[in-house]
């Protein structure tokens, strides 16, 4: 392969470059590793919190062990009145023991070591067990369903879907539900109204069981290393990067006059990559080829390449390129609903110009305005109005391909449209709901390193006060699964590298995104224009 570059910058450059992309680098990102200690015994699945001491229980031995968590020293040790103990709770000098060998809930008094209660679980399968202060949270992985309950005889008061299939450790950190998956090996952090995932995070182990919070840390248990892992919690970083890599991106815009008559002018607009936020560190100068006319930028800041062309004779074709090399990475946020603030606390230049309309918005017709009315209701915070409308759009719209980049009325009355649309539609809602919103466009890896790209995607901003302009993707998230919903919201995936950014009606860009381009011709003329990324991984 011919190599357009001199090379890559060495690596401590790198990583000096990329985590200055990093705000508040000093800070740990919720779900950091911060200490590990070795887990008392070797079939750890549960994990409760006393006050001053850990207790993990043991799935063989049937035990629960009272471990220090400066030093990780067992301190001693309890009988558990059943076999193959799931997880524990603890509470008020109890533990409250779920079974996976019978379906039942065990209160044990520590001070006497009798069960001083016993009652059957809501089915037959629980796998995790929780106290957030006045009741028991129950997971059970033959519903995965998850289950608040009375402690008293185990009746149940609410039940609503597990983020994914199979939960085996549940915590409460005083006002969200925490919960762990094995098969996923992720983290999850809860509205224990109804279940929706709030924030997403990889598993410090390669088999997460028992979770619990003890006032200041989130704390796992991993039954496959068998390690305690201490995590940071909502420590200031609001966004960090995992799993990035090194690619080249080749974008190539072709335009061919099939004729008969003459194109006297076409220009070609090509949307230039950024690198000043989390997740996408360009690492050398774009290669053009050829040199455009000149750079421009548009309304909403988009920087672009403008090419000219004159007299495209019937036959004639124009190609134009840039090759970028970039680092990339998976980008999170880590965002607390009840530290978003106010919509009043949006610049009001940010409100100016991402709440205005567009004519493929139309947020003033009576079908947007009302159905945002209709889907924000009373709701103030600005977090939650955003998720409202995302659960809307992903309930109420089909992802299908069929053809034209549609208003956003026209979504609602079909019910079915591509990721542009989506967008629109999204974005729509939000505006006519009086919150900042906008779109991000990319070109896309699509599934092997080294691939080709000519479908791209699109997808949503919406703009949180507190943490910013946050990645919201209502077609990538319309999922059934909470966690595959959640990822949608505050996620971004390294397969995806960012070229546009934009509200539509742009001057260059119109309604496009990546590239664009326009026509001037004599005579009936067919041209076909063609556009596609070249990806290759880089060492």
């Amino acid at each position: 392969m011919k190599r357009l570059f001199p090379g890559i910058l060495p690596a401590f450059s790198l990583a000096l470059l990329f985590s200055l992309l990093l705000p508040g680098s000093a800070c740990a990102y919720t779900g950091e590793v911060s200490e590990e200690l070795a887990a008392p015994c070797s079939y750890a699945t549960g994990l409760t919190w006393d006050g001053e001491f850990l207790w993990v229980c043991d799935w063989k031995e049937g035990r629960a062990f009272k471990v220090d968590p400066a030093s990780g020293e067992t301190v001693s040790f309890e009988e558990l009145p059943c076999l193959r103990p799931q997880d524990i709770a603890f509470a008020d000098g109890h533990l409250f023991i779920c079974s996976g060998y019978e379906p039942f809930i065990y209160k044990l008094d520590l001070s006497s070591g009798t069960v001083v209660e016993t009652f059957p679980t809501p089915e037959s399968a629980p796998s995790a067990l929780a106290w957030d202060g006045t009741h028991l949270w129950l997971a059970d992985s033959g519903t995965d369903l998850l289950y608040k309950l009375n402690p008293v005889d185990g009746t149940t008061l609410e039940y609503f879907k597990a983020p994914a299939g199979q939960t085996e450790g549940l915590a409460w950190d005083g006002r969200y539900l925490w919960a762990a998956d094995r098969t996923r090996d992720e983290l999850y952090m809860l509205d224990s109204r109804d279940g929706t995932v709030l924030m997403v995070m990889k598993s410090p182990g390669p088999y997460p069981t028992g979770l619990v919070f003890d006032g200041k840390w989130l704390w796992n248990v991993d039954f496959q290393d068998d390690v305690l892992y201490r995590l940071s919690y909502d420590d200031g970083e609001n966004v960090y990067v995992t799993e990035a890599n090194n690619r080249q991106v080749t974008l190539v815009h072709q335009l061919t006059n099939m004729g008969p008559g003459t194109v006297t002018e076409a220009s070609v607009f090509l949307a230039l990559p950024e690198d000043s936020f989390p997740g996408q560190c360009l690492l050398e100068s774009i290669v053009f080829e050829p040199e455009p006319a000149r750079f421009d930028t548009d309304q909403w800041g988009q920087r672009v390449a403008v090419y000219e062309f004159k007299d495209l004779a019937p036959g004639d074709s124009r190609e134009v390129s840039y090759t970028a090399r970039a680092r990339i990475g998976e980008r999170r946020f880590c965002i607390f609903p009840h530290k978003v603030g106010r919509l009043e606390d949006i610049p009001s230049s940010v409100m100016k110009r991402y709440v205005a309309d567009g004519s493929r918005y139309r947020i003033s017709q009576p079908l947007i305005a009302e159905t945002a009315k209709q889907v924000v209701g009373d709701e103030k915070n600005p977090y939650w109005m955003a998720r409202k409308i995302c659960q809307w759009v992903q309930d109420h719209v089909e992802y299908e391909r069929v053809g034209g980049w549609d208003i956003a009325e026209t979504l609602i009355k079909r019910g079915t449209g591509s990721c542009s649309e989506y967008s629109f539609l999204y974005i729509a809602l939000c505006r006519a709901a009086g919150l900042p919103a906008r779109f991000e466009g990319s070109v896309v890896v699509r599934g092997d390193d080294a691939c080709i790209d000519d479908v791209f995607h699109r997808w949503c901003e919406v703009y949180l006060p507190g943490y910013g302009w946050i990645p919201v993707d209502p077609s990538g998230g319309d999922r059934p699964l909470p966690a595959d919903q959640a990822k949608s919201f505050g996620m971004l995936g390294n397969r995806f590298f960012i070229t546009t950014h934009g509200g539509g009606d742009s001057e260059y860009m119109g309604w496009n995104y990546n590239y664009n381009s326009r026509l001037a011709y004599k005579g009936k003329v067919e041209v076909v224009a063609d556009a596609f990324a070249l990806w290759e991984p880089l060492e």
